[in-house]
């Protein structure tokens, strides 16, 4: 039978030595350290960098049929083309952005509130990049 419960270094037995506790910990910390990178997401599609998607990318999945049989497809972002009003650079700004960023932008008062608001570069993309540096530029001028 194999065991696929972790071992932390406080739970061995009194006996076992030293040089075993610390490999076994650090194993543990390392599959800890690989399971959250997992929860992370690696890969940002290009077209989530053109745009505001709020961390939404393309997902990948199976349909299951009632015979259990898979068949492979994919979910698609509902991303639009939008303009949107940016007080700060006082013009419209067009951006493709998902459904969710709109009601993002909404909820926290406007594009320039959002862009300032998120920390998460990937997130944010490189025109989302490029839009927030341009508002504080222009907050850094006013």
């Amino acid at each position: 039978k194999r065991s696929s419960h972790i071992t932390f270094a406080s739970t061995l037995h009194r006996r076992t030595p030293f040089k075993h506790c610390i490999t076994m910990a650090s194993n543990s910390m390392r599959f800890l350290e690989a399971f959250t990178r997992a929860a992370k997401r690696q890969h940002v599609s290009g077209r989530a960098q053109r745009g505001l998607f709020a961390g939404r990318d393309k997902a990948f999945g199976n349909n299951v049929s009632f015979s259990k049989r898979r068949t492979r497809r994919a979910w698609k972002v509902n991303h639009q083309w939008k303009t949107l009003y940016s007080e700060a650079l006082d013009e419209k700004v067009g951006l493709n952005v998902t459904t969710h960023t709109l009601r993002c932008v909404d909820k926290i008062g406007g594009l320039d509130n959002y862009l300032l608001s998120i920390k998460d570069e990937r997130e944010l993309g490189v025109k989302g990049l490029k839009t927030r540096d341009r508002v504080l530029a222009a907050l850094a001028e006013a």
